[in-house]
């Protein structure tokens, strides 16, 4: 199947061409296979991709040591207005597209310059190599290190200093701050921070609890650690929206994940991470009102403005709160910043899909998945369900049946076709899990709901939906599913409707 990027630049004129781009899975950007071939610029001069480096330690667990290399250095590189730097999600996808390539690399991520390197660690000394390369393949820089660990913070900012005089030329009086203000002085608490950012970034419930107990040790050692106090809080919100461990309050977990953040806040009032981290928990905390959040993502991202994330749980925000177009554009600033932002072409399918604009979901769709394998297959049947392309909500619905078992998606393709046997299987299997969820959250919540409509029960959706919770933003964005058409008159329904509407939203 032919993986397409849906650049909606008729419907949203003001996004640069320039501005987007996936990862196809050869490591080339869009368009993959079977399209034309387009005319692209030249990368600009100033333009960088720190690789992530190898761990060659012999012990695996150090890997988190090589990652945590790459992404600080990525992280003070792109602190240098004067460089233009390659967000680390579309690094990672590129690093494992094109192996070993690194001219294609550079082509592949659109830089001019590209940071390698390698780690080896030893008891407590680490031996990192680290190069600069030009993307034709000429060696600008190279140096190897070989210090105690924890000299890891003074390596990382004078191989950053380092990278930055070679690409830009001499350091601005600001620029050297930057680059050489250490975000600790404790080595052993910014050692838990980087394995607090591995697991973090696993996104696994098992990932959670281990990065949170990381970042916790790092605050004990180090009591005035910003970062990593803004990035415990930013857990708190990952956990609430995802999934809340076994053993955690969820309650318990906003309260102390609000408190933490607002102390972020008040200890460093320019950290764009701690107001990114205050809005998204200010949304759980207010979820009909968001009282709070627009502000804080606004002042997240005026202080950082290529804060990728922050733009990218802002556009989520804005779709919460019926803002489709703001939501789309806002979507595509952190996609201009990373392109590796899997997720964020998940949204712009979800968007598209609840807007009745099912073609452009494919699209996206196939962007997401292009990305990362399979994570909008969901939302991909949804929308080729709507148009009615029975082959394509069968390519997803199978994928689904290997990743989860499920089976239900090809009943309910069967039922259309007039298969009553396997409408009653469909049925049956649905109404089984409604019995099992005494609540449920907004997205899961409407999800079953939905599928109950579509296997026609909709008095069990409406029993869903009234113990779905809680009422707010977030119910009341995937109460606009086309799915629920058939029951949107019920008076039940429109009650949910009403209780959940965002202030000011149409």
């Amino acid at each position: 199947m032919v993986i397409r990027l849906a650049v909606l630049l008729s419907a949203y004129p003001a996004i640069r061409p320039s501005a987007l781009f996936a990862q196809c899975p050869d490591g080339t950007p869009p368009p993959c296979r079977a399209q034309p071939a387009r005319t692209t610029t030249a990368p600009a001069p100033n333009s960088v991709a720190v690789l992530y480096f190898d761990n060659l330690s012999r012990d695996t667990a150090d890997a988190y040591l090589a990652d945590g290399l790459a992404e600080e250095i990525t992280h003070r590189l792109g602190a240098i207005e004067r460089l233009q730097v390659q967000g680390r999600n579309a690094v990672r996808r590129a690093q494992l597209s094109v192996r070993g390539d690194l001219r294609a690399l550079a082509s592949a991520l659109r830089v001019r310059w590209l940071v390698e390197g390698s780690v080896r660690r030893s008891g407590e000394h680490i031996r990192v190599s680290a190069r600069l390369l030009r993307a034709d393949g000429f060696q600008a820089w190279g140096e190897s290190y070989e210090h105690s660990i924890g000299d890891l913070l003074a390596l990382q900012e004078d191989i950053a200093r380092l990278v930055t005089t070679h690409i830009a030329g001499r350091l601005l009086p600001g620029e050297r701050r930057t680059l050489t203000a250490l975000p600790t002085q404790s080595a052993s608490a910014y050692d838990h921070f980087v394995r607090g950012n591995f697991y973090l970034a696993r996104r696994s419930v098992a990932g959670f609890v281990r990065a949170k107990e990381d970042y916790e040790a790092a605050l004990r050692l180090d009591p005035r650690f910003a970062r990593a106090r803004a990035r415990l809080a930013y857990l708190a919100g990952v956990m609430l929206d995802n999934q809340v461990p076994s053993g955690f309050d969820p309650e318990s977990l906003l309260t102390d994940g609000l408190a933490t953040a607002q102390r972020a806040v008040r200890e460093d009032s320019t950290d764009s991470e701690a107001w990114l981290a205050l809005g998204y928990l200010l949304s759980y905390r207010h979820p009909r009102t968001f009282e709070g959040v627009r502000a804080a993502f606004t002042r997240a991202i005026a202080l950082n403005p290529r804060n990728a994330e922050a733009h990218h749980q802002y556009a989520w925000i804005l779709a919460l709160l019926g803002q489709d177009s703001l939501a789309v554009t806002e979507a595509f600033r952190a996609l201009s910043l990373d392109p590796g932002l899997a997720i964020t072409f998940n949204d712009l399918t979800v968007i598209h899909f609840v807007t009745r604009r099912y073609t452009e979901a494919l699209r996206w769709a196939d962007s997401a998945n292009a990305v990362e394998p399979g994570l909008a297959a969901e939302w991909s049947f949804e929308a080729a369900w709507y148009l009615g392309d029975t082959m394509r909500a069968r390519v997803d619905a199978e994928a689904l049946r290997i990743a989860r078992g499920t089976t239900w998606r090809l009943d309910l393709l069967a039922a259309r076709a007039g298969d009553s046997a396997a409408a009653r299987r469909a049925r049956e299997t649905i109404i089984g899990w409604s019995g099992e969820a005494d609540s449920v959250k907004p997205n899961s919540g409407t999800g079953l709901a939905s599928m109950l409509v579509k296997a026609g029960d909709r008095e069990r959706a409406l029993e869903v939906l009234a113990r779905t919770g809680p009422r707010g933003a977030r119910l009341w964005f995937f109460l606009r599913r086309p799915d629920f058409d058939p029951i949107r008159d019920d008076p039940r329904f429109l009650q949910i409707v009403a209780e959940s509407r965002p202030l000011g939203a149409p």
